[in-house]
């Protein structure tokens, strides 16, 4: 988790890209934060544990919010890829050492003030575990009367509705209509709106699509100048087709090998499945299915004959 936390901060960590992920998620789409009211704070804490040893917790990213003399909150994202049932012990402890950080920094304690830790989930399917301290034990005390709860802020981006995705006005928007996109099934996922942080969104994808190739793409403006969501994924697709092929030369796959394999293909296809569901059923990579499931899609009419001697 480490490694795609990292990949996701470069991203996150833009102030135009963490503010209008508050501004959406807490106000409703309103432009309650600007970037420039935005200032960096230490994401690295110590603590001291049962075992009397002195543990360092980093978290994904934390800004401060200061807006006037008055108004200051501190705010914290932490990215999640699968559901974790003990997540609110570590953010009760992120956020602890917060405000532990403020009674250290500030001798007036004047400067005191609120720590908000958002959860962004980025699962295909509901966070499906406790959101919350109390359902975190499995034998309780019959003491919840008095022991503190402390519950969690989970967005579920794959799960975003499409008001919220239009409330968007960074890349982060067009990583949320990816993902619902997805979640949904979608054969073709189109989005036209240019990409500002167009090598963080790569690093993005490669991390999150689990496909290397995005960061092996030479990508290239459209007509308009821009780069978008459009063009990084037929990017990919002709990437995949390359080293489909390659694949296929270097296992010495046979001719009758191949036409088995696209009349295989093209039966799946007719019957709605996904490339992924097809790779997964015929035990192939992605890699060999994608040229193959590109052509089968663009030329549904041909045979698998026509559509062997097009991707030779």
């Amino acid at each position: 988790m480490r490694q795609k936390d990292k990949v996701e901060k470069l991203l996150e960590d833009y102030p135009d890209v963490f503010a209008d992920i508050i501004n959406v998620l807490i106000y409703d789409g309103k432009q309650v934060i600007s970037p420039k009211q935005l200032s960096e704070t230490k994401v690295r804490s110590q603590y001291k544990a049962a075992d009397s040893i002195l543990h360092e917790q980093e978290r994904d990213i934390l800004k401060v919010w200061k807006k006037g003399k008055d108004h200051k909150v501190i705010f914290g994202i932490e990215n999640q890829t699968s559901t974790d049932k003990q997540m609110s012990f570590r953010i009760m402890g992120y956020d602890g050492a917060s405000y532990r950080s403020q009674l250290n920094d500030d001798e007036d304690k004047k400067e005191l003030c609120e720590v908000v830790t958002l959860i962004l989930y980025f699962g295909n399917g509901h966070w499906d575990t406790s959101k919350e301290l109390r359902d975190t034990f499995a034998k309780k005390g019959n003491v919840e009367k008095y022991a503190n709860n402390y519950k969690l802020n989970v967005f579920e981006i794959a799960y975003l509705t499409e008001e919220q995705i239009k409330m968007f006005q960074s890349d982060f928007g067009i990583i949320a209509d990816y993902f619902v996109k997805r979640r949904k099934g979608y054969k073709t996922i189109e989005n036209h709106k240019p990409i500002k942080h167009v090598d963080e969104m790569l690093k993005f994808m490669r991390i999150f699509a689990e496909d290397e190739r995005f960061l092996q793409l030479d990508i290239k403006k459209d007509g308009k100048g821009e780069v978008t969501m459009c063009t990084i994924l037929d990017n990919a697709i002709n990437k995949g087709i390359e080293q489909g092929i390659e694949q296929g030369i270097e296992r010495g796959i046979t001719q009758g090998e191949n036409l088995k394999l696209i009349m295989q293909v093209q039966k799946k296809i007719k019957k709605g499945d996904s490339i992924t569901k097809i790779a997964d059923d015929l035990v192939e990579d992605e890699f060999v299915i994608s040229p193959i499931y590109k052509m089968v899609k663009e030329y549904p009419e041909d045979t698998e004959k026509d559509i062997y001697h097009r991707l030779n």
